[in-house]
């Protein structure tokens, strides 16, 4: 009976450190998952702005191979069609450090 008892007891721990070792290997897609969400969410807030701190660039750049512009009737009906159009945009922002900011460092 004693050695069934301590069966047990050696069963437990071994789930018990199965369990931990797996909450361990999940650790960083747990930590990566609520950092994403964060991220999320601050985005929705806005864009991080600060006058004298915040530079962005931006540029956008159009091909087209086919456009169309057709004017006609009463009531200024126009029809633009472009056929074979690409457009792209890039953005950069870059924020300043939180040290350069005048209400960081105040004592």
């Amino acid at each position: 009976m004693k050695m069934c008892k301590a069966q047990s007891t050696l069963e437990y721990a071994l789930l018990v450190g199965v369990v931990v070792a797996v909450l361990l290997g999940m650790q960083n897609y747990l930590k990566r998952s609520m950092q994403g969400r964060l991220m999320v969410v601050a985005d929705e807030i806005g864009d991080p702005y600060s006058p004298g701190q915040t530079k962005r660039h931006e540029e956008m750049t159009t091909e087209s191979d086919t456009v169309e512009h057709i004017t006609s009737g009463t009531g200024g009906t126009t029809r633009t069609v472009v056929t074979g159009g690409k457009q792209t945009m890039t953005s950069k922002r870059e924020l300043g450090p939180l040290e350069d900011e005048k209400w960081y460092n105040q004592e």
